[in-house]
């Protein structure tokens, strides 16, 4: 075992793109790294293997992925780098044709091999294996044992908890059945067992993720609790854990348990992400989701009668074909009358497989950026209205550490703010103060943010 990586004689840069699921990814990989003795750096100039996770929802992604490869493949060229690495959904997708596309990577590893990464790098470096593509689970190991990502989470008291792998919906416009494989979720226990690891490591939110978080236990069977609503009440009584975050709840398939649920808890936030896509019945139903407009009303109007206080977020697509401008201002009618307290606009592209790909375009790529900007300068006017709504109040905030714009301020959330896609609570850094839960009075409205002082510590007003 004389050649054998340690910390001691080869350094890693781990390089991470995409959504959160893929994040949790990036952290398993960190985890099975470490177990084989490698360190890590940030600077890939500094590293003797450089990974990037990569992401390959839509075209966007698959470039991006594409670019950071050529700029990270120079420091293979030019030696300073022993092995290039590419993991994740891109390695999925498009399989070994990536081997003639990208010649100065040396491994490839697909979304089921991640686990076995620490393994496959070492054989790899030792000179003991020439296979450089997987696809396949190469090694299990427990998912629940991961460290926090050495990155953007490394001081964070919050993390993702990846529910379920895979989706069984059929939206005709995604690549993600295709990429990870339809639903799989994971056992309760084993989600419990991660939350309490993550909780020891001084994580206090934790954010449940998959592709459609409302499908989590369709696929269990009944006598392992296989329910959402069953999961959150045992993540409740996992000790350190103090705010537990839903996203990606599907419309159709969020239930009355799981809403109640919600309204009744102390610890899960009063907060839902529901992606609505559209509103359109026509869009809607060639987009393949099973739902209407009337339907969405009954829902959120369920909602926000159980839990009166809830912030909900959701993400609209435009420029899907045969949308039309009825189309668009029957969108904005709804989003103007129901005031989502978050939202995030997506542009359709195209994607090779998908059901929709074979619908001839209908609308232009300047035409649907020019849609993308009505509807957000309608949430623009809408964020900041309900945000004038906070002035005044005393909040309890989640510190999440400096703030990456501005050095003189920490960065925070309440509980109607989700990590990295919403905005945030700016604190004045005139006293240090370390991450973790805190009491502060909102002063002030932005946009999308707002601003606060810190107040003495208590229970929130």
């Amino acid at each position: 075992m004389a050649n054998r990586p340690t910390k001691e004689n080869t350094t890693v840069c781990l390089i991470s793109l995409g959504c959160p699921k893929n994040q949790v990814d990036s952290e398993i990989l960190s985890a099975a790294l470490l177990e084989e003795g490698f360190s890590f750096v940030a600077d890939p100039a500094q590293a003797d293997v450089i990974i990037l996770t990569t992401c390959s929802f839509i075209q966007e992604a698959v470039q991006e992925s594409l670019d950071i490869l050529e700029e990270l493949s120079a420091y293979r060229r030019d030696g300073s780098c022993r092995c290039l690495l590419v993991a994740g959904c891109l390695i999925q997708r498009y399989g070994k044709d990536l081997r003639r596309r990208l010649p100065d990577v040396d491994l490839f590893l697909g979304t089921e091999a991640i686990e076995g990464a620490g393994k496959i790098l070492a054989r790899h470096l030792r000179g003991q294996s020439r296979q450089s593509f997987f696809l396949s689970p190469v090694l299990r190991r427990p998912k629940h044992a991961r460290p926090l990502y050495e990155g953007r989470q490394a001081l964070a008291p919050w993390a993702y908890v990846k529910i379920a792998e895979g989706c069984s919906n059929a939206c005709s416009y995604c690549t993600l059945p295709k990429i990870r494989g339809p639903l799989r979720s994971r056992p309760p226990e084993e989600i419990v067992r991660e939350a309490a690891h993550l909780a020891r490591q001084g994580v206090e939110e934790i954010n449940l993720v998959a592709q459609d978080v409302t499908a989590y236990g369709r696929d269990l069977e009944p006598n392992r609790s296989g329910s959402l609503a069953a999961l959150l009440a045992e993540l409740e009584q996992v000790q350190g854990v103090q705010w537990i975050r839903l996203l990606y709840c599907h419309p159709a398939h969020l239930d009355e348990d799981t809403i109640a649920g919600i309204g009744n808890s102390e610890k899960i936030c009063p907060y839902v992400d529901l992606p609505i896509q559209h509103v359109s019945r026509s869009i809607l139903k060639a987009m393949g989701r099973p739902y209407d407009e009337e339907r969405l009303r009954g829902l959120i109007e369920s909602i926000r009668s159980l839990c009166p206080d809830i912030a909900l977020r959701t993400t609209v697509m435009v420029g899907f074909p045969g949308e039309t401008e009825r189309d668009l201002e029957q969108l904005l009618s709804f989003v103007q009358e129901i005031r989502f307290d978050h939202l995030g606009v997506f542009c359709y592209s195209p994607e090779e497989g998908t059901a929709a790909f074979s619908r001839e375009e209908s609308v232009s790529d300047s035409e649907k950026w020019d849609r993308y900007d009505q509807v957000m300068a309608l949430q623009a006017e809408i964020s900041e209205s309900i945000l004038q709504g906070f002035l005044g109040t005393s909040q309890e905030v989640l510190i999440e550490g400096p703030h990456e714009e501005d050095a003189l301020s920490l960065k925070a959330r309440t509980r109607y703010q989700a990590p990295e896609v919403d905005g945030c609570v700016i604190l004045p850094r005139a006293i240090p103060r370390g991450p973790g839960l805190a009491r502060a009075q909102i002063v002030r409205a932005r946009t999308y943010d707002l601003e606060a002082e810190l107040l003495p510590d208590g229970p929130p007003a």
